[in-house]
């Protein structure tokens, strides 16, 4: 993975941006990001961003940077994971009446409202690599296109067995020719992606099929961390910026929790305080 510094007057897109314009997957743009094959550099908040340069080379076309940033809808705190805690502590005058899923520590109005903007922008996000990592624990998917053999100029033609992924954005498949196995990509036609480096790919090959879905696994799990750290780092962002006088360490602490259990193996929800290293910090800006 090769990792640079944002310079000041370096035009970069986030990987949610970057995966847009390339019609990819987040989940696949970070994975390429992990194996080399695309550049990223990281903002000061630690998020990954990919240049305009780096973009323009895979899509095949000249990269637009937004304007200006979206707003965040506020979603309901239900889907956040807010409570109301009872008998909370004051502190400052004000009580600590809140408390989030999987976090052990209680949060006053200010705290929560960052809480609040922070998890919103990222709920969908962490929701998706909590459906990804059930899938990895699955067996013998059904691609989402129903199509059982896949025949480009790319791979050539291949029988496919199971799907390994099924992801917004394109299939990773379990494939198999004679003898011999493959895990396949399948992207979207109409990517620019796949317009300007075909729209399969094969992502490893060999004889032993449970060898190679075991490895693959392994790996996704691997770039589902990366994501979780990425979206936490996204989060941070908001909390420090917006949020600087409402305890953003712990607030950013609670995210990164959340951010993690997506990715446990655990199906309950953890309650023991763990702090992401390097987020327990915080960030200053």
């Amino acid at each position: 993975m090769q990792v640079t510094s944002e310079t000041p007057d370096q035009k970069a897109l986030t990987t949610h941006e970057s995966a847009a314009v390339l019609g990819l997957d987040e989940f696949s743009l970070l994975s390429r990001i992990q194996a080399g094959e695309i550049n990223a550099v990281r903002a000061r908040s630690g998020e990954m961003k990919i240049s305009e340069s780096e973009l323009e080379q895979f899509a095949g076309h000249t990269v637009d940077t937004p304007s200006a940033q979206e707003s965040t809808t506020l979603l309901p705190d239900e889907r956040l994971g807010i409570e109301r805690a009872f008998g909370g502590l004051k502190a400052n005058g004000e009580r600590r009446g809140y408390k989030v899923a999987g976090y052990d520590g209680r949060f006053t109005e200010g705290e929560i409202n960052a809480y609040r903007t922070a998890f919103s922008a990222i709920a969908g996000q962490v929701e998706y690599i909590k459906e990804l990592n059930q899938q990895l624990r699955r067996a013998n998917q059904l691609p989402q296109s129903r199509d059982f053999e896949i025949n480009t100029p790319q791979v050539g033609h291949w029988k496919i067995c199971s799907a390994l992924l099924n992801l917004k954005r394109g299939d990773i498949l379990l494939c198999r020719r004679g003898d011999e196995f493959a895990v396949v990509e399948h992207l979207p036609d109409d990517s620019a992606y796949a317009h300007a480096n075909g729209s399969a790919q094969i992502l490893a090959q060999g004889n032993d099929a449970r060898q190679l879905a075991d490895e693959f696994k392994a790996d996704a799990k691997l770039t589902l961390e990366f994501m979780a750290s990425n979206l936490t780092a996204k989060a941070q962002k908001i909390v420090w910026e917006q949020f600087p006088d409402h305890r953003p360490g712990h607030v950013v602490a609670a995210i990164s929790e959340r951010c993690h259990q997506a990715i446990a193996n655990e199906e309950s929800i953890s309650q023991s305080q763990k702090v992401g290293q390097g987020f327990n910090r915080g960030m200053r800006i």
